[in-house]
């Protein structure tokens, strides 16, 4: 019987599997349909912001096959895969999306999702390039955070054509927090014409308990550089966290810890166990039935 259940289980790993790979089929009257946004360089830019915006994350960079590693993988915008899908393909899936990818009609404007396809289009071999990106430049980046006034200071340097670095000015610089689940972004500013900027932090930025901030800096897209991440800078509001929800207070004599907060950890770890034990029993009695029939 056990062994019954373990191919069942198998099976239904491997058609979920199967299913997750099969081909995104797209009805017959969608995929004829026709972009009706021109393919220029505006609408190809407009649709580079979008993609930077909802796509990026999961496929990755255009060119550089560095999208999440999920099952069916996202394909690169520049990939044969990509391309070989039509206009009304295109739009179909961007508006409707599948599985792990999210439907954006309901999100993004129907002509911008068509410049949405302008800007994959761009990869396209059939068509000419209107949106040509120069390789990015080595630069490199110093930053640093004045505590006392609560401002970051950046330097910015990039390489010229003779090998050695300049001063790069006119840059855009991001001032971003990091948190658990990410990089949390709080600014931008230009560099001036020595390379340098200032920024100030905002004054409602919240830190930890003690207003201490991972404060990461990185220069904007065009550039290739190290983000700088300065830990510990004391430029935040220090989080106010209740007691209830301090290291340990579940744990300790605290005064602080509530009573119906014990009392329900403790039913619900009972009621776990019961449940684990439940289950065990059925499995033991299902065995012995399957023992008895052989």
């Amino acid at each position: 019987m056990i062994k019954k259940i373990n191919l069942i289980f198998v099976a239904i790993l491997f058609i979920a599997q199967q299913g997750m790979g099969q081909e995104w089929l797209v009805p017959e009257d969608q995929k004829t349909l026709k972009n009706p946004t021109e393919y220029n360089l505006s609408n190809v830019k407009k649709g580079k912001d979008l993609y930077l915006t909802n796509c990026k994350s999961c496929h990755g960079d255009a060119g550089k096959n560095n999208g999440l590693p999920l099952v069916p993988p996202p394909p690169d915008v520049t990939s044969d895969i990509m391309q070989a899908n039509t206009e009304g393909e295109l739009f179909y899936k961007i508006t409707n999306g599948r599985g792990g990818m999210p439907q954006f009609g309901s999100t993004i404007s129907e002509d911008d999702r068509w410049r949405l396809v302008n800007y994959i289009r761009n990869y396209n071999p059939a068509n000419e390039p209107v949106l040509v990106e120069a390789p990015p430049q080595k630069a490199k980046l110093l930053a640093s955070v004045n505590e006392t006034e609560k401002k970051v200071e950046v330097f910015a340097e990039v390489e010229g054509n003779d090998g050695k670095f300049l001063v790069l000015a006119n840059a855009s610089v991001s001032i971003s927090a990091k948190k658990a689940f990410g990089n949390l972004p709080i600014g931008e500013v230009l560099t001036n014409a020595e390379g340098r900027a200032e920024y100030a932090i905002p004054k409602d930025l919240i830190g930890d308990e003690q207003g201490l901030v991972n404060v990461v800096v990185s220069l904007g897209e065009g550039f290739v550089t190290d983000p700088v991440i300065l830990d510990a800078a004391k430029v935040g509001q220090p989080k106010q966290v209740p007691k209830l929800i301090k290291k340990e207070v579940l744990w300790s004599t605290n005064e602080n810890v509530q009573t119906w907060l014990l009392l329900s950890y403790l039913g619900a770890v009972g009621g776990a166990w019961l449940a684990i034990a439940y289950v065990v029993f059925q499995i033991f009695k299902i065995w012995r039935v399957g023992k008895q029939q052989e």
